[in-house]
């Protein structure tokens, strides 16, 4: 497992676990759920054998899954079928559930979008040709010739302690005002470090509402929900009601797991392409190297997706604190996504993320 102490002795900036999802709460544990009407009418399913699965290996899956408390869903689709799905501790196939950081994935598909409809020209364009009216109002910014590469790489190289400036990040009227006014970080001898930013990462949603001329919900409905038939979601916005880049979208598990496998799919769904497939293949590109994340090995960062091996399997990774997870497992046509409590302390969030983790990669090394 990386540690804080690990992460900064490597020159890779905040810490991986403890920012993965917009942060943790005091613990209050409350479920933050949004209840839909939504019927289990959106999936084809089969048998987990039918599929090249042992019923013995999904169903020990499942049950495993109740032994972590805070776990509400686990599905697993095959070859474009749902194998396997469980729900826990009252959970349901109709709750919208914070996705947490894994929302910043969204953003990169939204931006993937973008770029194929010529509302941006590339991700070699920098934030003062994409949020112009924005930097305007920060005289001294520094961020103007930062890229969107950078910002989905995580690599923008403006100054940010996750643990720190948390709070500020949760309790702040304007984010995106907050992420163009901070400073420069030291370089590393390579250029800008990777560091975990969830300000900076939030841009993404106001650079993908600047170049359509349209609020960002308006745009991922009619570009990437409406298409795979996502019929419900919640989104939260800062004071200014900019939707939130980084973490803030609430999804059904089914639904989650749409965007999942359309990812794994080449962006395909249905015979249709919703995301370019080029972006995606790009997107799934190691720009750096990282470390552990419990039983996942040799992880490492592409455009606001997470990679590594697990279970003898190439993994790419959604991953929001506490435990949502859209897995893409692309030599096993497989996808996983799970939700789980999320309002605990940095440290019990954490802990049921590895649990998590470690959960999967026992599944994965039996297939």
């Amino acid at each position: 497992m990386v540690t804080r102490r690990d992460v900064m002795m490597l020159g890779l900036g905040a810490p991986l676990l403890s920012a993965c999802g917009g942060g943790g709460n005091a613990g209050g544990g409350r479920e933050n759920v949004v209840a839909s009407a939504i019927v289990e009418d959106d999936w084809r399913t089969a048998a987990p054998e039918s599929e090249g699965v042992a019923a013995a290996a999904m169903q020990s899956l499942l049950s495993e899954g109740a032994q972590i408390p805070e776990m509400r869903s686990l599905l697993v689709v095959r070859n474009g079928s749902l194998i396997g799905e469980r729900y826990y501790a009252g959970g349901k196939s109709s709750d919208l559930r914070h996705i947490r950081s894994a929302t910043k994935t969204v953003g990169s598909l939204l931006a993937g979008q973008a770029i194929r409809d010529g509302k941006i020209r590339g991700a070699t364009a920098t934030l003062g040709a994409l949020l112009p009216r924005e930097l305007a109002k920060i005289p001294g910014s520094v961020a103007g010739n930062i890229t969107l590469a950078q910002v989905l790489r995580m690599r923008s190289g403006l100054e940010w302690d996750e643990d720190v400036h948390m709070q500020e990040l949760l309790h702040t009227p304007d984010l995106t005002s907050l992420a163009l006014s901070l400073p420069v970080a030291p370089l590393g001898p390579n250029g800008p470090y990777w560091n975990y930013n969830s300000a900076v990462s939030h841009l993404v949603s106001p650079i993908v509402a600047d170049a359509y001329g349209e609020d960002t919900l308006a745009v991922a409905t009619r570009n990437l929900f409406a298409p795979l038939g996502i019929r419900q979601v919640a989104w939260q916005r800062d004071a200014t009601g900019t939707v939130l880049g980084s973490f803030g979208l609430q999804l059904r598990a089914r639904d989650l797991m749409k965007l999942a496998w359309m990812a794994l799919d080449g962006g395909m769904w249905q015979g249709k392409s919703v995301v370019p497939a080029a972006w995606l293949a790009e997107s799934f590109t190691n720009h750096v190297h990282i470390g552990p994340i419990g039983d996942m090995s040799d992880v490492g960062y592409g455009y606001l997706w997470w990679r590594g091996m697990l279970g003898g399997h190439q993994v790419i990774t959604a991953y929001g604190f506490g435990g949502q997870l859209a897995m893409l497992v692309p030599d096993l046509r497989m996808t996983i996504a799970t939700a789980a409590l999320w309002d605990l302390p940095i440290d019990k969030g954490g802990a049921n993320e590895m649990l998590i983790f470690n959960l999967i990669g026992r599944f994965l090394s039996k297939l």
